[in-house]
């Protein structure tokens, strides 16, 4: 069984994409702002970035092992 949105350790870069998403639409539909786009892309980028470090270092320091959540 999967796990629950809010109980995911990937919840940071999904948050960023998603904002990266909805500015780029609106972005799109207000007027092309190239500038304010690639501003939501690097943070979008970052976040993703900062949550592979924190996901590999938490399976480091669990052993590897994933733990049972229900």
């Amino acid at each position: 069984m999967m796990k629950r949105l809010d109980q995911s350790r990937w919840k940071l870069s999904l948050a960023g994409f998603t904002t990266f998403i909805l500015a780029t639409i609106i972005y799109s539909i207000i007027g092309p702002n190239i500038p304010g786009i690639l501003g939501f892309l690097t943070a979008a980028i970052v976040l993703f970035i900062f949550n592979v470090m924190y996901v590999l270092y938490t399976n480091k320091k669990s052993g590897g092992q994933k733990a049972n959540v229900e």
